[in-house]
């Protein structure tokens, strides 16, 4: 069969599409009638006439409910995109009227969602306040996978990656600090030196996250191997490792801007280590070669303006 001509005479819809997804989503024709505000034989009628369109089922119709083909399968993948592409349209229109009631998705890991994006929120709200915001959150390698399956228009991270497709801008710069409770061994030493590190429990991030990334290059820098760390738990979240340390299961690499308030209040002890420091660097990240909407512009400017580095903002 020609390649062309399997496609010739569609007159699929948006609504059509979306009636589709609302079926699979909502596991019954019932049940998409309800969310798609149609009668229940209005939804298997477009189910039908898609099927008949593309002649092929998409559906399997069982007393369990509905169940996708392969066909469904891959339908339904291109059935979403069409739709999210429908909304970025009627977004990026709506942004042009001026920023009124627009919905911007940003993508962020665990230090930046909790403490670089709330700084600029207020004044987010204050000067834009149509724009809403949902912010997704995971360690970086998740949030950029999400930035490069479209799925946010931006992110913040706390690591870059060669992944295609994506830039990165240099946002603030941060410090891994080695910090303990005041009744570990530790907090009564000036310093310790990267062998004493290997003597000793600690608590480390996930391998996904930034701060595990940037503290394995700072110890691979240091001619020291990771591997001789003696790891008591990983945990998925800074506030987990923080709250771990401060129960007193070990030491740990944490980011200084989030622990400044534990270590003025005496509850971390920060702990030099000789010879040894592990900066890091927050990026913001962009998919390259797509242009931003106006909601994601007003968001990465506020972002380099609240933690700029040396140089000219990156006008997006």
């Amino acid at each position: 069969m020609d390649s062309i001509g399997i496609f010739d005479g569609l007159a699929m819809n948006l609504r059509q599409l979306e009636v589709f997804v609302a079926v699979v989503e909502t596991g019954s024709f019932s049940r998409g009638a309800e969310v798609s505000s149609l009668t229940q034989s209005t939804v298997s009628q477009h189910v039908a006439s898609l099927e008949s369109e593309v002649g092929i089922s998409l559906l399997d119709r069982t007393r369990q409910g509905i169940l996708l083909t392969g066909a469904g399968e891959l339908f339904l993948k291109h059935a979403r995109k069409v739709l999210a592409e429908r909304d970025a349209l009627l977004q990026a229109i709506t942004g042009f009227r001026g920023l009124q009631q627009v919905d911007l998705t940003v993508g962020a890991s665990n230090i930046p969602a909790n403490y670089l994006v709330p700084a600029i929120l207020p004044r987010l709200a204050a000067e834009h306040p149509g724009i809403r915001l949902t912010l997704q959150t995971g360690d970086s390698r998740a949030i950029l996978n999400q930035l490069q399956a479209g799925n946010t228009e931006l992110a913040v991270v706390g690591s870059r990656s060669d992944q295609r497709g994506l830039e990165f801008i240099p946002l603030a710069s941060d410090l891994l600090v080695l910090a303990v409770n005041p009744r570990h061994p530790w907090s009564r030493c000036a310093t310790i030196t990267l062998d004493d590190l290997a003597g000793s429990p600690l608590v480390v991030r996930e391998g996904g996250s930034g701060s595990d990334q940037a503290l394995r290059k700072a110890l691979h820098q240091a001619g020291f191997d990771p591997a001789r760390l003696q790891v008591a738990v990983r945990l998925g979240s800074n506030e987990a490792v923080r709250q771990a340390v401060i129960g007193g299961l070990g030491a740990a690499f944490l980011s200084e801007i989030s622990i400044r308030q534990e270590l003025q209040r005496g509850e971390l002890v920060k702990i030099p280590v000789s010879g040894f420091s592990v900066p890091r660097q927050f990026w913001l990240a962009v998919r390259s070669r797509r242009a931003a909407s106006p909601a994601a512009r007003v968001f990465a400017t506020l972002m380099q303006e609240g933690f700029p580095q040396s140089g000219a903002a990156h006008d997006l």
